[in-house]
């Protein structure tokens, strides 16, 4: 093991089983989100997934699903409320650009993973994922961002992490984990920015 995978663990090793439970669920209902709206505007489930993960960064959860909400159901074209490139990104998802080739960073990439496979596939290293497997809070100012080579390291991280719940008899995928952490770190330390 290394000393993310380990933070990652003592982590999961403080959540309550109903809350493990719940959070193993995120993407799944991440999911469900994305198919119940593609159904009721004429897109894929896949399409509002990358609509979702173009307007992730920078964003909590609630604002994530109705600015989503609201782009998918305008049909594109908002121009304000967000990050301009979040949204060009979004119009182009919606008219047919591949999602994982418009979404061209690692964090939304693998967000748009993580919620079409339900947990599956994927790892999301977001600002809070980091502070998880780092064992700690960290500011915006001190985290930097959060690519590359780093990026890498955090998800072997929760792979690794993964494996070594597995082998105690916890059925988990690195994703699951990631929001199952999540989930609870969010909870005690809040969606804030720092």
């Amino acid at each position: 093991m290394n000393a993310l995978a380990d933070n990652i663990i003592a982590r999961f090793d403080t959540i309550d089983l109903a809350d493990v439970s719940a959070g193993a669920d995120w993407y799944a209902e991440a999911y469900a989100f994305c198919k119940d709206l593609a159904a009721e505007c004429g897109y894929t489930a896949a399409q509002v997934a990358g609509v979702v993960a173009a307007v992730s960064p920078m964003n909590a959860w609630a604002a994530n699903k109705a600015l989503a909400e609201r782009i998918v159901r305008a049909g594109g074209g908002i121009t304000s409320g967000y990050l301009s490139m979040g949204l060009r990104k979004a119009d182009a998802i919606l008219a047919g650009a591949s999602a994982l080739r418009t979404l061209n960073a690692q964090k939304t990439q693998n967000f748009f993973l993580s919620i079409t496979s339900q947990g599956r596939r994927g790892i999301c290293i977001d600002r809070h994922a980091h502070d998880i497997a780092m064992g700690r809070p960290f500011t915006d100012k001190e985290r930097g961002g959060v690519s590359g080579g780093r990026y890498v390291a955090i998800a072997a991280a929760y792979k690794l992490a993964a494996e070594e719940l597995n082998a105690r008899g916890c059925d988990i995928t690195p994703a699951e984990l990631q929001s199952v952490t999540w989930v609870s770190w969010v909870a005690e330390f809040g969606g804030t920015r720092r």
